[in-house]
């Protein structure tokens, strides 16, 4: 027996597989092993044989199928490291972003969770600052609400951000607002989305500037429609330039049966 070689159950425990999971790995024909005793049918690998392990064991934990896996070794049991290993990277790349995206999410949905809780405290109307937003925007050519309508809309700017790699935020509803060529004021169905960071939209968003100062106020009721129906008639009330928004609420005090919205003017 060569010095070199390393037992399956050596293998198992300095690298924290199962001893299964080897088994498996060589049935699949992804790591075959170096020699297989004739007379026990015990398996031994080389040191070298380690690294591809590495390799096999980071692609799993990625997610790469181990079926697909076997595509990178020949006939001759010979992986080809570089490739896979280029896979690994994208397959990497990718969940990373996806995790940013994640975290971008839960921050905003703990910031304005946040700001909620503070301002249903407050007599209305209260003063409230918002930072820089950007939205995706759907035209509403309806002169009332339509909650079904709605939903359909909002729903398709949620696929419309994935499709255009944006992350699409909690923060939606609908914005009372003067078009920037016709000045004429029109309702749009709106959702937060922002890039990640370096990364720039690849499609035109409303934009709110930072610091804006808006008196605001929230529209409780029983439904969607009861409640978006109160902002569409404060909507006929004169505005001048003001922006009228009106946004779903997310705070501490959401109860089933009721739905609440945040009026924003300035």
């Amino acid at each position: 027996m060569r010095n070199d070689l390393l037992s399956i159950g050596e293998v198992a425990n300095l690298k924290g597989v199962s001893v299964k999971a080897l088994r498996y790995y060589e049935r699949v024909g992804v790591l075959r092993p170096a020699y297989v005793n004739p007379e026990t049918g015990y398996r031994y690998y080389t040191m070298r044989q380690m690294g591809e392990l590495d390799v096999i064991v980071s692609c799993v934990q990625l997610g790469v199928p181990l079926r697909e896996l076997s595509g990178y070794v020949s006939d001759q049991g010979v992986m080809d490291v570089s490739a896979l290993l280029d896979r690994a990277r994208d397959l990497a790349a990718k969940k990373l972003r996806e995790t940013e995206a994640i975290l971008m999410t839960l921050d905003e949905y703990r910031e304005g969770s946040a700001a909620q809780n503070a301002c249903r405290l407050l007599p209305a109307p209260y003063e409230r600052i918002l930072g820089a937003r950007t939205f995706l925007s759907s035209p509403w050519s309806e002169d009332g609400f339509d909650a079904r309508r709605y939903a359909k809309a909002a729903t398709g700017l949620y696929v419309r951000a994935r499709e255009v790699g944006l992350v699409p935020l909690f923060l939606q509803g609908m914005m009372w607002r003067a078009d920037g060529q016709t000045g004429e004021r029109s309702w749009q169905v709106v959702l937060e989305a922002r890039p990640l960071p370096g990364e720039a939209s690849r499609v035109p968003l409303v934009e709110l500037p930072d610091g804006r100062v808006y008196a605001g106020h929230r529209i409780e009721g029983e439904t969607l429609e009861q409640c978006f129906r109160a902002a569409f008639d404060e909507a006929r009330k004169p505005v001048g330039d003001e922006v009228l928004l009106a946004f779903e609420v997310w705070d501490a005090e959401l109860r089933f049966g009721r739905t609440t919205l945040e009026v924003l003017r300035g």
